[in-house]
């Protein structure tokens, strides 16, 4: 019976961006074995065929009733400072898919599942999580995940960059990451990125600026709020909790009402984008905001 992969820690961003996937047999894979996993190669070098993921559920959707899908089929998102994730539960994950069919929107979850990649034939890839396990969790778990994936992520692209800043041929590629202490995943998920992705020092640089962002929003998180900004947020909160109906409450009636409390429309911007990224407000749908209970 063949090992079970590891799962692996990836950020949204990273996740989406992917559109290669290496099947058993493949020429460009190491994996010959029949009874292999499939993986998915990210732009950034990571090789994953699961993941563990935490984040906000924002949305949840029964869309088994349409024509060409499962019978049962239960349709996420969950979100991370980066992005958000596209998560399907059906009859092969009963459990998943009661968890899904029951979770408050928003809650914050951690989820191992298998990654998958769907062709409709347009030349676009569209990359999904089905999971083996979901669990309730909070900010603080949510929090400790992004920092211990953000480090994971960029000591890979650390190794990245040291490869395309040089001129390194693909022979002493393969010797470099051969001599180091880099893992054989990583080092064939920088070889396949490579070959088939051709990645640049630009998205490199890129994505390591959005995980940054991440770890600064968590950052934020951690310390303690002291000052204006602290009150612009604490403001916001109290305008969201006593304003909504259930279905979120409109940006613009936010700022009106923010605006009749002193608060100018600027500082109004900053303190949404700051409660965005570490997790504590969503959009439900585009202009509307609600809290994260």
């Amino acid at each position: 019976m063949a090992e079970r992969e590891m799962a692996h820690r990836l950020f949204a961003r990273e996740f989406n961006d992917a559109r290669f996937q290496v099947s058993p047999g493949d020429d460009r894979s190491s994996e010959h074995d029949l009874h292999s996993p499939n993986f998915l190669v990210t732009k950034a070098g990571a090789k994953v065929n699961r993941l563990f993921i935490a984040g906000v559920v924002t949305e949840v959707e029964d869309i088994g009733n349409q024509k060409g899908v499962e019978k049962e089929l239960w349709k996420a998102r969950i979100s991370d400072p980066t992005g958000t994730f596209t998560v399907y539960s059906g009859s092969y994950q009963p459990e998943a898919s009661v968890f899904l069919s029951t979770v408050e929107v928003p809650s914050y979850v951690t989820i191992v599942g298998k990654v998958r990649s769907y062709e409709p034939g347009d030349g676009s890839v569209f990359v999904s999580i089905r999971p083996e396990e979901i669990n309730h969790a909070n900010e603080d778990i949510r929090n400790r995940w992004v920092v211990e994936t953000a480090r994971l992520t960029l000591d890979r692209l650390d190794v990245f960059e040291d490869i395309l800043s040089s001129d390194m041929k693909e022979t002493e590629i393969v010797e470099f990451l051969s001599g180091g202490d880099v893992s054989s995943n990583i080092r064939e998920g920088i070889c396949l990125a490579l070959d088939y992705y051709h990645t640049d020092l630009a998205y490199l640089k890129d994505l390591k600026e959005n995980v940054r962002n991440a770890l600064v929003t968590i950052e934020k998180g951690f310390s303690s709020r002291t000052g204006s900004q602290s009150d612009a947020e604490d403001l916001i909160l109290h305008i969201l909790e006593g304003m909504n109906e259930g279905k979120g409450l409109e940006y613009s009636v936010l700022v009106r009402e923010a605006n009749s409390k002193d608060m100018p429309v600027d500082a109004v911007d900053s303190a949404v984008r700051s409660l965005l990224s570490r997790g504590h407000i969503y959009e439900p749908k585009v202009g509307f905001l609600r809290l994260v209970l």
